[in-house]
């Protein structure tokens, strides 16, 4: 091979790197995670994730009918831990963040109940790990991009379920928690853009996980200002980042 087309190679390879560590949608110069979502928020979905994984392992039969969703909210938890672990508030989770990624990764793999319970007392047990590590831990590829993105639209429905009506000040708290789920969501599939229909697009994917990131952040500030006009104003935005994103790296999803 021509020593121009190798030096063509290293610099696309280059800037494919770099795209994922500096400007606008940098990884390793992310935002606080406080900015986009609340330590207490992302701690309460923990709770709720571990309640549902306890009940879908409880027999063969409840896991044959959930598999498919242990495997989208297992993902979903890893990039969660991950938020809490590098989280620059203090949280129950912080120190048990390294283990309890490494224990949820175990969960979204198990094919048959017998891992799958197995590894769901494995996650509760590192719940309450006190081991540390979360120092060492940076936002990188940790969970499945299409599980992630199966997770996006559940998620995405009770909260627009629960910011609707007279539903507003009663659902805040469960609200919030998806939300700041739906943040971390996007920061952390910032990395997973080789697995997308284009993996060339770097630049554009992380572009729009920052848009989605930020929209949801605008969401979970709406909620905690009990403000639920600006709540909607920002879930107008954020429907239009997954919108935008579609229409670039999956164009066959309807809005």
């Amino acid at each position: 091979m021509k020593r121009t087309t190798w030096l063509c190679l290293l610099v696309g390879v280059f800037v494919g790197v770099a795209l994922l560590s500096a400007g606008g949608f940098a990884i390793a110069d992310a935002p606080k995670v406080s900015t986009f979502a609340p330590a207490k928020d992302l701690a309460g979905q923990v709770n709720e994730y571990v309640k549902e994984f306890e009940d879908a392992v409880k027999n063969e039969s409840e896991f044959a009918d959930n598999q498919g969703k242990i495997a989208k909210d297992a993902n979903t938890l890893i990039v969660i831990v991950l938020a809490l672990g590098m989280h620059d508030t203090d949280n129950p989770y912080k120190a048990a963040a390294p283990a309890l990624i490494k224990a949820t990764q175990d969960l979204a793999a198990a094919k048959d109940h017998a891992a799958a319970k197995a590894a769901t007392e494995a996650v509760k047990k590192a719940a309450s790990s006190k081991a540390g590590g979360a120092d060492k831990l940076k936002w990188e590829k940790v969970a499945s991009l299409p599980e992630l993105m199966k997770a996006v639209p559940l998620i995405n429905t009770k909260l627009k379920r629960s910011v609707g009506g007279s539903r507003f000040e009663k659902k805040l708290d469960e609200s919030a928690g998806y939300s700041a789920t739906l943040a971390a969501i996007a920061q952390g599939a910032i990395a997973n853009s080789g697995e997308t229909e284009k993996p060339g697009e770097v630049e554009k994917w992380g572009k729009f996980c920052v848009q989605m990131r930020e929209a949801a952040a605008a969401v979970n500030a709406g909620i905690h200002a009990k403000d639920q006009k600006a709540t909607e104003a920002a879930m107008d935005k954020l429907t239009q980042s997954c919108d935008d994103c579609h229409a670039v790296f999956h164009a066959d999803v309807k809005k």
